[in-house]
C-alpha cells in the first residue's frame, strides 16, 4: 500500500482519537521524527507498529484493513485534491 495514502489516514485516526504525536511515538517506541516520517508517507509502518496502533485504537479487522492496505477510495482522492489546491 502506497505510504502516503496510510499516512493520511493513520493520522485521521489520530485526530479522530485526539492522540498527540508524541503519546502515540512513545507507544510505538519510535522518535517523534520518525512518526512523523511515516504519517507524511517517506517510511512505511512495520507490521509491528501496525499491531501496536491495531490495539491503542481499538481498531477491527475491517477497519485495519481499510487503513492499512486497501487501494485509495474516491472520497479520499477528492478530500486529497482539496488538500493540495490549499
Amino acid at each position: 500500500m502506497e505510504p502516503k495514502i496510510v499516512g493520511r489516514r493513520v493520522k485521521k485516526l489520530i485526530k479522530k482519537y485526539n492522540i498527540s504525536i508524541e503519546g502515540l511515538a512513545k507507544k510505538l517506541e519510535i522518535t517523534e521524527e520518525e512518526l512523523q516520517k511515516k504519517l507524511e508517507g517517506e517510511e512505511e509502518f512495520f507490521v509491528s507498529e501496525v499491531i501496536i496502533i491495531t490495539e491503542i485504537f481499538n481498531l477491527d479487522i475491517k477497519t485495519v484493513s481499510q487503513v492499512f492496505f486497501s487501494e485509495e477510495t474516491e472520497e479520499e482522492k477528492k478530500e486529497n485534491e482539496k488538500t493540495m489546491k490549499l
